[in-house]
């Protein structure tokens, strides 16, 4: 009896301190990790959430770029780091659902090493081609794909990136079959694009949409249900008749497993107020993203899901990744 109640009362103290630590977070300056470089659409999207905690904590919040290894660099020093909220990692669909599965070598699984705190952003992915290739719409490009398997070449921003197994999830939902041509990131792909030495590309909108806006690629359809705040007029494969398509890109806040539930669930709270602000709103869509939000569970059960069919993904594709 008498050592029960010793149990009994260091848990109480335990939960006690963890509440107090909690009310009091953060007391020093926290860091986002965010495993790219600076200046994209991540990072961007990244530095527009240390803003508002920023504001809303009265603590500095501030972003570190680590990128490389497809992003695991970041996500082993977030997930090694110790769960008291003072580091954080902001990623998007590449580095937290589809390298986990792809670097297995790594045994890196998300969902037991990382807390999700929001799901704060997505961008759609966009169907592109060149403005030369003798394609008007998406029937037009599936008719042609279908006569002559493999004759059309897909770019992609590297092998076994978002876009290059977006384009393979596409190719397998339409049984269609694409020549993949891989380059070093969005932009010398893009570039390739435009040089008309490649046939078409399914990217995120942020990267595509200004060559789309100034005419210098054509777009064909977004590959999810709601059409792009950034290209309006772009249908959706939806509207086009092909259903079920709904795979976009996508920007969360995560920390290390165990952090305390007070914590995350503050900063759920306020990241969600500010998503649902008009100048929040504007700022993502800057980027070619829409503003999302929900609770912790909603980001857990979406890695959940991504991190299952991605995999599925990546055998399909026959990416190898040493």
């Amino acid at each position: 009896m008498k050592k029960s109640l010793i149990v009994l009362i260091g848990i109480y103290l335990l939960l006690f301190e963890i509440n107090i630590f909690a009310q009091s977070y953060p007391t020093r300056p926290v860091k986002i990790i965010v495993p790219y470089p600076p200046g994209g659409a991540t990072d961007i999207a990244a530095r527009l959430i240390a803003g508002s905690l920023t504001e809303a904590f009265g603590q500095a919040f501030t972003v570190e770029n680590r990128p490389g290894a497809g992003g695991m660099i970041a996500l082993d020093q977030v997930a090694s780091a110790a769960p008291d909220g003072y580091t954080l990692l902001v990623a998007s669909t590449g580095p937290i659902a589809i390298s986990p599965v792809l670097y297995k070598d790594r045994n890196f699984d998300p969902l037991t090493k990382m807390d999700g705190i929001i799901l704060f952003a997505s961008a759609p992915g966009i169907i592109v081609s060149r403005n030369n290739l003798k394609v008007r719409d998406i029937k037009e490009l599936i008719t042609l794909s279908k006569a002559s398997p493999n004759s059309l070449t897909m770019a992609s921003a590297g092998n076994g990136s978002f876009q290059h197994l977006l384009g393979v999830y596409f190719q397998n939902s339409l049984g269609i079959k694409w020549t993949h041509i891989p380059f070093k990131g969005s932009s010398p792909a893009l570039n390739e694009m435009m040089g008309d030495r490649v046939d078409v590309m399914i990217d995120v909108i942020p990267s595509a949409a200004p060559m789309v806006k100034a005419g210098r690629l054509r777009a064909l359809a977004v590959t999810t249900p709601k059409r792009s705040s950034q290209l309006p007029n772009v249908p959706t494969l939806e509207e086009l008749g092909y259903k079920g398509f709904d795979k976009s890109g996508w920007h969360a806040l995560f920390g290390p497993k165990g952090m305390p539930i007070e914590i995350v669930t503050k900063m759920n709270n306020i990241l969600n107020k500010s998503l649902n602000t008009p100048d929040m709103q504007l700022k993502l869509g800057a980027i070619g993203a829409d503003a999302e939000g929900g609770t912790p569970e909603k980001l857990n059960d979406r890695l959940r899901t991504e991190l299952r069919e991605w995999a599925q993904v990546i055998q399909l594709s026959g990416t190898v990744v040493e």
